[in-house]
């Protein structure tokens, strides 16, 4: 009996995905292949560890640009079809809309009357008024797609107002290697230096991880650090972007800068470090797909103050237990979130190991992983 063959088309393997596609390869019973549009991206800085990962690859020819100051990516590449007519896949599973590789692999689907899976992180919080031709585009491909899983609820109330059948979408969750990051994390804190690391900042520390660009609405934690203006608040920011001038003048300018740490870009690998030395992290973004920090922070025990613009905020934050949601637009709700966090920060810290274990536990690789498995099992039957 043939294999069935499964092929995943994704823009780039990023280091939080390979756990995820390593455990499809691992646990699915049939053939499965990631094709990769573009080896990286340039607003990107990922360095990927090849030796982790253990499915089978490819990364297609192509020319790669941005447009809108390293917002959206163009990708267009070459072989696609040949590609597609050459492997035959039974499944295809594409990650959005957003590229001309994900239109010809579903086309592929229609003609060649093989099954496709959209994977969709979109939500009505984090994209433009649905109308107009692309609208339209979208709405062709979601509601012919044979199945959609999504990152989380929000998503799939976007697919499903986009058209979609309830019972065609499969809510998943977006997630990292939730139990190395814990584990990674509870080893550096209760390494033999933690202590005098911490000594270096201010009692209470704020996380930011990610890029420096406007739609991410740090100026706005900048503000809300001005308005509160207590010594004993620090800000650690771990990113890199074209904003980051913007952002140290204003520190310097509103006489904040004491208290914020401009830390640079860092790997994955690296991460834990800031994790451990944080009492939380906030996600201040105006427009976030997912928000994949919070997972991070949630796997290192942190409590998370969370932007309600992020789908990520619906399905991970239990409010006044692990985080807090926030209208990013407005600085009353941010201090204020600041301030009860604050104020309430031992408990916050002995709450850690609880947040940890609860996050490792429901919002794992294998979780993720299994919506998948499931998925495709389903399309195997019909």
């Amino acid at each position: 009996m043939k294999q069935l063959k499964v092929i995943f088309v994704t823009n780039i393997i990023s280091p939080y995905l390979v756990p995820l596609f390593n455990y499809i390869a691992q646990h699915g019973s049939f053939k499965f292949r990631v094709i990769s549009i573009a080896e990286n991206e340039a607003n990107r800085q990922w360095r990927i560890r090849t030796e982790n990962i253990r499915f089978s690859y490819s990364i297609l020819p192509g020319f790669h640009w941005f447009i809108w100051s390293k917002e959206l990516p163009i990708h267009i590449n070459q072989g696609v079809w040949r590609y597609f007519l050459k492997e035959g896949p039974d499944i295809v599973i594409t990650s959005g809309w957003s590229c001309l590789a994900y239109w010809e692999a579903f086309l592929y689907c229609k003609l060649f009357k093989k099954k496709n899976i959209l994977w969709n992180g979109t939500t009505l919080l984090s994209v433009r008024k649905p109308t107009g031709l692309l609208a339209r585009l979208k709405r062709f491909m979601i509601k012919g797609a044979d199945l959609s899983i999504t990152y989380g609820t929000k998503a799939a109330e976007f697919l499903e107002y986009m058209g979609a059948s309830r019972d065609q979408v499969h809510v998943g969750v977006n997630t990292v290697d939730m139990e190395w990051f814990s584990r990674r994390v509870g080893d550096i804190r209760h390494s033999d230096d933690i202590q005098e690391r911490r000594l270096k900042y201010p009692k209470f520390l704020i996380l930011y991880v990610g890029q420096l660009v406007a739609r991410k609405g740090i100026l706005q934690v900048l503000r809300a650090l001005e308005e509160i203006s207590d010594p004993s608040i620090g800000f650690m920011i771990v990113g890199s972007g074209p904003q980051e001038k913007e952002l140290r003048h204003f520190c310097s300018d509103r006489g904040i800068k004491k208290n914020v740490f401009f830390e640079d870009f860092q790997q994955m690998t690296v991460l834990p470090e800031y994790y451990a030395l944080a009492d939380v992290l906030i996600l201040p973004s105006f427009k976030e797909v997912w928000g994949l920090v919070v997972n991070e922070a949630l796997a290192s025990g942190l409590y998370v103050l969370c932007s309600n613009r992020a789908g990520a905020a619906y399905d991970l934050i239990q409010p006044g237990w692990n985080g807090v949601l926030f209208d990013p637009n407005d600085i009353y709700e941010i201090t204020s979130a600041i301030r009860h966090a604050r104020e309430k920060v031992e408990d916050i810290r002995m709450r850690c190991g609880d947040i940890s274990g609860h996050a490792v536990k429901k919002f794992s690789i294998a979780k993720a992983g299994e919506v998948f498995l499931s998925a495709i099992h389903s399309l195997k039957n019909q």
